[in-house]
């Protein structure tokens, strides 16, 4: 969860969802209910036992509650495909104006506030349990399944041959659209920086001669639980981005120490693929441009300054050689 998210407020009250979530927990009050924090979704907690998702604003629509059906599917699909929970959606609120889901609460805390107090040990045990969820996550056996389970989503029927092609091509597109957006907030040795990036990742062939997996595509210590007493892994969340996709996108953890880094792909059974590293280093040095575009697409100030902090702390991660 980055600082954008953490500080962005909700942007819907309690009370104005509080009649719709009495159809499904008639119990509930507004003190019941602690709001958390605030991205695709704005996200509270009932009770400390249950999870509710309610659209950003400009998801409450059929777009919106489209993506709630669609995790909703996915996550009946994957549970108990894992050692590890994963949230189940007990509830969906079928409404264009106000769609929401609650899922019972997985015990723990995001990695994100507990890792900076780890030991090395506990880093390291932590860090292989992931390794090997990942390597569950990216089988090839899982993509047949999912691809065989979702035959009507085309996603999910797109051969391997095809969907690398798109894949270069949706990058292409959105090496334009930071040219176009994103580049107005960058001086020039930000722009010389960004467009190298693209550009290497663009013109090397070894990037886009990978195997597509099921990739969560949004996989980092916010979104991975643990228990703050034992320092044991308890669940992974938010699975609203997860898709066939390059699986290097799930290997971001630049920030987190080499050490955490290390036991992740030491245990991740994929990681000689050709090209890793350097797609990963493409997917997380990146990372500044959807918050800049969004920002600036849809008038979030927030966002904008988010996206400009990115892009200063992956430069001095990956300089310009």
């Amino acid at each position: 969860m980055s600082f954008y998210e953490e500080e962005n407020p909700a942007d819907i009250s309690i009370e104005e969802i509080l009649p719709s979530i009495k159809n499904y927990l008639p119990e509930i009050n507004v003190k019941s209910i602690r709001f958390f924090y605030h991205g695709t979704y704005n996200v509270f907690d009932i009770k400390n036992e249950y999870i509710l998702r309610v659209a950003d604003r400009e998801f409450r629509n059929i777009i919106g509650l489209e993506m709630i059906r669609r995790e909703s599917r996915l996550l009946n699909f994957l549970q108990k495909k894992f050692d590890l929970s994963i949230p189940e959606i007990l509830f969906i609120h079928e409404s264009e104006k106000i769609p929401f889901s609650i899922h019972k609460k997985i015990p723990g805390k995001s990695l994100v506030f507990v890792i900076p107090n780890l030991s090395n040990s506990q880093k390291k045990s932590i860090g292989a349990k992931i390794g090997l969820f990942l390597s569950i996550l990216h089988s090839e056996e899982l993509k047949l399944n999912i691809k065989k389970h979702f035959p009507e989503q085309e996603e999910f029927s797109i051969t391997d041959k095809e969907f690398i092609n798109s894949f270069r091509l949706f990058w292409i597109s959105r090496y334009k659209e930071a040219k176009e957006i994103a580049f107005n907030y960058l001086n020039k040795k930000e722009k010389i920086w960004l467009t190298k990036i693209f550009e290497d990742y663009l013109n090397e062939p070894d990037n886009f001669s990978f195997s597509p997996r099921t990739t969560h595509c949004d996989f980092d210590t916010s979104n991975i639980l643990v228990d703050t007493t034992s320092n044991q892994l308890t669940g992974i969340i938010d699975f609203e981005d997860c898709k066939i996709w390059d699986p290097a996108a799930d290997l971001l953890f630049f920030d987190d120490g080499s050490i955490f880094m290390k036991e992740i792909l030491d245990n991740y059974e994929f990681t000689n693929q050709k090209s890793l590293l350097d797609r990963m280093k493409f997917f997380y040095c990146r990372t500044c441009v959807p918050y800049l575009v969004w920002g600036t697409l849809h008038n979030r100030q927030g966002m904008i300054e988010e996206g400009i902090r990115k892009v200063k702390k992956n430069m001095k991660l990956f300089p310009i050689e």
